[in-house]
């Protein structure tokens, strides 16, 4: 498959909104640029990913595709590490949660053991 029809697929797959599969990235809204980040991920058949604020300063519209993709991806065993500082986000999909406290990764649990004040607290080192 060429680099130009494996771009029109991931295009269509992951709903980015471009005329052309060519138009250079920085020329597209944050939702389709971040959407083409993970594209790119897709591309490479990466096993694990690493995604840092992956729905930071975009639409709810792409949020909720990235958030799909992120699930589709976890089901079809991958693994997906998440850093988020939005704890709605984490919470709503992740399994899995662990937090830093000063530089340290505290133990990770079951996302249902969290919410957002057990979180606050982990995070801050309040007891």
């Amino acid at each position: 498959m060429s680099q130009l029809s494996a771009a029109r697929e991931y295009c269509a797959r992951l709903g980015v909104r471009c005329d052309d599969p060519r138009r250079a990235a920085g020329t597209l809204s944050g939702g389709n640029q971040q959407k083409l980040a993970l594209a790119r991920l897709l591309y490479c058949d990466a096993d694990l990913l690493l995604l840092d604020e992956p729905t930071r300063g975009i639409d709810v519209g792409s949020k909720a595709e990235i958030y799909r993709l992120i699930g589709e991806l976890a089901r079809a065993g991958k693994a997906v590490l998440v850093a988020s500082n939005y704890l709605p986000e984490l919470l709503g999909i992740c399994d899995t949660l662990a937090v830093m406290h000063r530089g340290r990764l505290g133990p990770a649990r079951p996302v249902s053991a969290w919410d957002e004040a057990a979180v606050m607290r982990e995070a801050t080192g309040v007891t």
